[in-house]
């Protein structure tokens, strides 16, 4: 498909203009070698989008494209087709294309990409790898992801938006999790266990699931003030769809 050569070509040319103020920047440049991972831990990305270009056409919105992930080294997570969670300021008529991207960690092969169909207003949405051996993450290896939207009235093959970050899975006992009656017990579990991927997917259904337990709400709020992105509490889950690429 031809977008997906787009968007592979942009990430491995440096087209990605990664400004974010305070985050360390990968290099991606086309005559530099791949970021390479630490061995522990992983790289921090871009949770909001950094500079754009000066054509890029998106409009203007009071909140930015943002992940809900740590971005602090420990961005894990125990499942092998862990979810990934977005705040999308846009709604599908501002939006011509949205695709997500997940490559290995020296960014050479493409692991999964989907086409997102987003909801017809801004709001949360949930990008989950779907089961199947070609999408199992390994344990112990680092991963790289990207959401990239073109905006109407765009003439560019470049992506207008971008955010990115990394993932790692790590294998820990959770047996004792499906036993528990607690709701917060699996939460607790992740956040204990630097499983941030884990706690915002396993939080935030909680959180939508049971909008009158206060005990959770309050947790929904103190996670993301942990994340520093507090004011997306009261955003709403928006039926994004993913739609099948084949590559």
């Amino acid at each position: 498909m031809k977008q997906v050569g787009i968007f592979v070509r942009f990430i491995c040319s440096g087209i990605l203009m990664l400004g974010t103020q305070g985050l360390e920047q990968p290099n991606l440049s086309a005559t530099s070698p791949p970021p390479q991972p630490p061995t522990t831990g992983t790289p921090k990305g871009n949770s909001t989008p950094g500079t754009t270009r000066p054509e890029a056409t998106c409009k203007q919105t009071n909140k930015p494209l943002t992940s809900l992930n740590a971005n602090n080294g420990n961005d894990f997570t125990n499942s092998p087709y862990p979810s990934f969670w977005f705040y999308v300021p846009y709604k599908q008529d501002d939006v011509k294309h949205a695709d997500f991207l997940l490559l290995d960690g020296q960014e050479h092969k493409t692991i999964y990409h989907t086409a997102i169909k987003l909801a017809t207003k801004p709001g949360l949405i949930k990008i989950t790898l779907p089961s199947g051996s070609k999408n199992l993450l390994q344990p112990n290896q680092n991963y790289r992801w990207y959401l990239m939207l073109n905006c109407q009235g765009s003439n560019s093959d470049e992506p207008d938006a971008v955010v990115d970050g990394w993932i790692q899975r790590k294998v820990i006992n959770s047996n004792l999790l499906h036993h528990q009656v607690d709701k917060l017990y699996k939460y607790s579990f992740y956040t204990k266990n630097y499983l941030w991927y884990d706690a915002v997917n396993n939080l935030a259904q909680l959180h939508f699931n049971y909008p009158d337990d206060a005990e959770i709400q309050v947790a929904w709020i103190n996670l993301l003030k942990q994340l520093d992105k507090e004011w997306v509490a009261q955003e709403q889950f928006v039926d994004a769809v993913s739609v099948s690429i084949h590559e």
